[in-house]
């Protein structure tokens, strides 16, 4: 297994939960780039409430053939590009997790809820119906980056369904705001040992139109 991560990191990541956590500030530097000018990225970026579906079923594109699925969190829409991105790229499944109380659209409101969730190990209850998986040899997790890791649902995506990912390929895309991918392919290794971990591919939210080459170059892998 390699450790590494592809993408763009510059600045700071989303919901970093330093006010409750009392983190230093080497892991929450006051001087960081916190949101862009329009709102829509990073710290600023707004949810509608809903986890991205506003007005429309969560994404849910399955088939019997398919030997690759993407499955993926999305909080404000960005992970959600990304993921219908790949998922064409590489003609496979796709798949959206909802969580049963939507996150909030305030960001604050957001962020305290998940910081209070991950410090007690409370992870939200997912919606979404999941269908077999046997069928599929790579897993593909995609999230934000939330407090440097995995996004909460992603966890409780991951705890559930630990056993029937057994022995798949399983790597994770995340959208950040800015410090990269933070501990996800430590985090992945912890939570699915005995699943191949393959590398990871990250990038900023801001920055993914940009990035093509380095996803195109991670996605060769598959």
């Amino acid at each position: 297994m390699i450790r590494k991560s592809f993408g763009a990191i510059s600045a700071f990541v989303f919901l970093s939960g330093c006010q409750m956590n009392n983190q230093t500030e080497e892991s929450s530097p006051e001087n960081a780039s916190t949101t862009s000018e329009s709102g829509n990225f990073g710290r600023g970026a707004i949810s509608d409430g809903k986890d991205t579906n506003a007005s429309e079923a969560p994404t849910r594109k399955l088939s019997d053939s398919a030997k690759s699925i993407v499955i993926y969190f999305s909080r404000s829409g960005h992970t959600e590009e990304l993921a219908k991105e790949i998922s064409e790229t590489i003609d496979s499944d796709i798949l959206e997790l909802q969580v049963k109380e939507p996150y909030p659209s305030n960001y604050e409101e957001t962020e305290n809820r998940a910081t209070y969730e991950r410090d007690n190990e409370l992870y939200p209850e997912l919606s979404t119906g999941i269908p077999d998986l046997t069928q599929y040899q790579t897993v593909i997790l995609g999230h934000p980056i939330w407090a440097m890791t995995l996004a909460n649902p992603m966890v409780t995506f991951i705890q559930g369904y630990e056993k029937e990912l057994e022995g798949k390929i399983v790597t994770s895309f995340s959208t950040n705001a800015g410090y990269g991918s933070g501990d996800t392919f430590q985090r992945l290794s912890e939570l699915l040992p005995k699943s191949n971990i393959e590398e990871v591919y990250t990038v900023e939210d801001r920055n993914a139109d940009e990035d093509k080459d380095n996803l195109n170059r991670w996605l060769s892998d598959f």
